[in-house]
This record gives structure tokens, C-alpha cells and sequence, in this order.
């Protein structure tokens, strides 16, 4: 599933979105986007404008403003109510893009009059429903499942690109964006628990809900595509996983694995790449969360049974 150039051309102006992919080293505006690039497109571009909302409406709103959002949705008692929380607090954040809720015969988030706004905005609404489903799917620990979507008519480049993640009909009639979940949804409660790494968890659902179900992801899978990113600590680790150290080592022995087997294993996949560049032995241990050159020889000396230099002679 991809992103067509012209939905980032209408979301935030072709000029910007060509300096943006030239920037990032992607292909040119003929080719589709990738998500998780079109994800990690928009994240910088928050970071460069300091505007939650890309400069589209007058008036930035600051990067963390989201973070109030996920907090407010946090202290509900299940999700629906998660929900009606978080679109009270979106008049603060967001006054001038109305999000309501309703529970009933199922649950609904809702965007009403949004077949008035530019182009650029109802693109912009598009990805905010996208966004907040993503946030559902974290809070519930599960990939949601819409029953459809309701969107006006629209024939703006690129328009409806961003619905196919969702995995659910959409029906063009009326002026709102609705977004229908089945009433049980409503019900489901909120396990996600670590908000300081908000936008790493976010980043971790979406990336998953692109892929597979979130319940079809090992913890052992989620453990070592973490550690492929970075050298992280058990307990940082477990805390970007929205689980306590205790809960993590339970789930990856009940899969039949370590935290200290899953780092050995990444280090040596990454020891073996890094000794093909001519970086120097203190930088590489560094880099693979060693303090110092000598614990990295003693590693290769139990993995490779030879010592760094010997690898690199073999190599060459």
C-alpha cells in the first residue's frame, strides 16, 4: 500500500513536498510513497515548521499538542468513553476543526461540514482520521476493524489514499467524515500505559497496522525490530512497548526467548555489517551500546571464536 505523490503535492504544496523527498533521499514525485516514508515525511515536517498542522490553517499549533489529545483520551474508562474525552479537549487544541463521538448502536468519530473546506484541509482530515485510528489501535492493543467509512464526494488529487489502511468501505455521500466502528469497540479497554514515548508507540502501531494485526506480532519480532533501531536498555525498551520490565521478560519466555539473547543476536548481525567499514573499533562499540572496544572483542571472541581484526582479514 502506498501514497501518491499528489497527495502530498495537495497536503502541503508541490514545491515543499519535491524539497521534502529530495531531502529524505526517496525516488521522485512519478513514484508512489511508501507509508511508513510518508509517516516519517510528515513527522519532519512538524519538526522543521513546529506546526502540528503543516502551516494549513492560520496559526500554528505547537508539536506536543497531540500529546494533550492521547493524554485526555488515556482517562477514559474504556474506549468510547477514551474518545468523547478526547474530542472535548480537540475545541482547546483544535478549534477550528470539530471532532464528536457518538456511542450508540455503534461508535462514530466524527468530523462534520468538512466537504466546505480547501482541498488541502479535507486532505489534512483525511490523515487526522487516519492518525486517531492508529491511536485507537495502540490504546486497545489490537487492530481495529472499521465497519466503513462515510466521506463526502471529492475530487482533489490524491483524495481517499490514505483510506485503504483502514480496510473498510467507503461510502461518498453527505458534507461529514465518519468513521464507524462496531458498538462493542466502544467497550474495549485502554491497556496502553507509557505516554512519554507516545510518538515512538504511535509510529510502532501504524507501522504494524500496515503490515499485519498487531495480535499476529511476537513480542520477540517487536523486541528486535526495536533493538535494529537502536542499542535501547531493557527497561526503555519495555517502556516503548507500553509494558513493565517484569511483563516483557514474562512474554518473551513464554515465546521461548531472552532480552539479553534477542540483543546478542542483533549485535552480532550488526557486528559482522559494521566490521565490512573501515570504522574504527571504540566508534563501533559505542554504536552497538558496549562501553568500551575491549567488551566488544570479548564478544566476537565467544561469537566468531576470532577477535575483530581477524574477522576483518577474513572479510576482505
Amino acid at each position: 500500500m502506498q501514497i501518491p505523490f499528489a497527495f502530498l503535492g495537495t497536503l502541503l504544496g508541490d514545491t515543499r513536498a519535491r524539497a521534502m523527498l529530495a531531502a529524505a533521499g526517496l525516488p521522485d514525485e512519478d513514484k508512489p510513497i511508501r507509508h511508513l516514508d510518508f509517516w516519517r515525511l510528515l513527522r519532519n515536517n512538524i519538526e522543521q515548521t513546529g506546526d502540528e498542522r503543516h502551516e494549513i490553517w492560520p496559526g500554528p499549533v505547537p508539536y506536543g499538542s497531540f500529546e494533550l489529545l492521547l493524554a485526555s483520551m488515556r482517562l477514559g474508562y474504556d474506549l468510547g468513553d477514551g474518545l468523547v474525552r478526547m474530542a472535548s479537549a480537540s475545541r482547546i487544541v483544535w478549534p477550528d476543526l470539530p471532532l464528536a463521538v457518538r456511542r450508540g448502536q455503534d461508535l462514530r468519530l466524527q468530523v462534520p461540514g468538512i466537504a466546505s473546506f480547501p482541498a488541502q484541509r479535507r486532505l489534512y482530515v483525511e490523515m487526522v482520521i487516519l492518525v486517531l485510528h492508529t491511536a485507537c489501535c495502540w490504546m486497545a492493543g489490537q487492530k481495529l476493524e472499521p465497519r466503513r467509512l462515510i466521506a463526502p464526494r471529492d475530487n482533489a488529487p490524491g483524495n481517499g489514499a490514505a483510506f485503504a489502511l483502514l480496510g473498510c468501505p467507503v461510502i461518498r455521500r453527505g458534507s461529514d467524515m465518519e468513521l464507524v466502528y462496531p458498538a462493542e469497540a466502544a467497550s474495549m479497554r485502554i491497556v496502553a500505559d507509557r505516554f512519554d514515548l507516545w510518538p515512538n508507540m504511535l509510529f510502532e502501531t501504524y507501522r504494524h497496522i500496515t503490515a499485519e494485526p498487531l495480535a499476529r506480532v511476537s513480542t520477540a519480532d517487536q523486541v528486535l525490530d526495536l533493538l535494529r533501531q537502536a542499542p535501547f536498555d531493557q527497561g526503555t525498551l519495555a517502556g516503548m512497548m507500553g509494558l513493565s520490565v517484569p511483563t516483557l521478560r514474562r512474554r518473551l519466555a513464554e515465546e521461548g526467548h531472552s532480552f539479553r539473547s534477542l540483543l546478542s543476536h542483533v549485535r552480532q548481525q550488526q557486528t559482522l555489517t559494521a566490521l565490512n567499514a573501515e570504522v574504527g573499533l571504540e566508534d563501533l562499540a559505542a554504536s552497538l551500546g558496549y562501553s568500551e572496544a575491549r567488551s566488544l572483542r570479548r564478544a566476537t571472541r565467544r561469537w566468531f571464536g576470532a577477535p575483530p581484526s581477524a574477522i576483518r582479514k577474513f572479510k576482505m
